[in-house]
């Protein structure tokens, strides 16, 4: 027994080091707010016209995933999440993947 195991807080304090939280280049975009609302004001069609197949598929299993995954009852299907509200955080995401995408573009281009 020459070696000594870590601790879990040995562990923890490392955490910190390696969260997607804390990377120096994730930024929210300034304009999530306003997107949000955008969203609310758009209809279910014009927002599903804006979205790939990839995304309302992936839209319709997070509300699978949610809604089947033991959360309402089976049959009580007055308690299911709109769909909509998965195709906006699909958007959503999508907003902030593309935000982050220009400003490593910027940054990249600032630095040549």
């Amino acid at each position: 027994m020459g070696h000594q195991l870590e601790t879990s807080d040995d562990q923890g304090n490392n955490q910190d080091e390696f969260s997607v939280g804390n990377r120096s280049s994730h930024q929210f975009s300034p304009f999530t707010e306003d997107f949000k609302e955008l969203l609310k004001a758009m209809s279910t069609k014009t927002m599903l016209s804006l979205m790939s197949t990839q995304q309302k598929n992936f839209a319709q299993s997070l509300w699978e995933a949610c809604n089947y995954g033991g959360r309402p009852l089976p049959g009580d299907l007055k308690n299911l999440e709109p769909k909509r509200d998965y195709y906006e955080w699909v958007l959503r995401m999508e907003h902030q993947r593309q935000w982050e995408e220009r400003q490593r573009y910027c940054q990249q281009a600032k630095n040549r």
